[in-house]
């Protein structure tokens, strides 16, 4: 009987496992994205300063270069914002797709794990009534999950 428990307890503790692993990568994401806002956020402080001074120089004459120049700098400012937007945005998506996929995989294993319960419920009905034959504690051993994997 205890040969029986004991993959089926490493089985437990490697999923326990496996979820603690989850729910640390789920805090992480979380505070990735936050981190990544701050920094968006501090961005556009900086270059809406950086703006308004460039804006500043140039009405105060202090900048002495033709407005063709001035409006290139501007374009290609506004340009790097615009990247670093979609940048943040392309992160953003990535790291809904990835806690999206943990989550699947989190109900997958809880699944999996309400079905093997079931059925080895079944399998000890069955061989407790008779049901099955002498052959099937060989079987029942074979089904069993490997200690060694982990």
């Amino acid at each position: 009987m205890l040969t029986r428990q004991r993959p089926h307890t490493v089985l437990v503790a490697g999923i326990q496992q496996e979820n603690r692993h989850l729910r640390e990568l789920q805090q992480e994401n979380r505070e990735l994205r936050a981190a990544l806002e701050e920094h968006q956020n501090a961005l556009e402080l900086i270059m809406s300063k950086y703006r308004q001074q460039v804006a500043q120089l140039v009405a105060s004459h202090k900048l002495d270069l033709p407005t063709i120049h001035s409006q290139k700098y501007a374009q290609i400012i506004e340009e790097q914002a615009d990247k670093i937007s979609e940048m943040a945005a392309v992160m953003e998506r990535a790291a809904a797709i990835d806690e999206r996929e943990a989550f699947g995989e989190q109900e997958l294993i809880s699944k999996l794990v309400i079905e093997n319960k079931g059925l080895r419920e079944l399998l000890q009905i069955a061989c407790k009534n008779g049901s099955l034959q002498n052959g099937t504690k060989a079987v029942d051993k074979e089904v069993q999950t490997d200690e060694t994997v982990s």
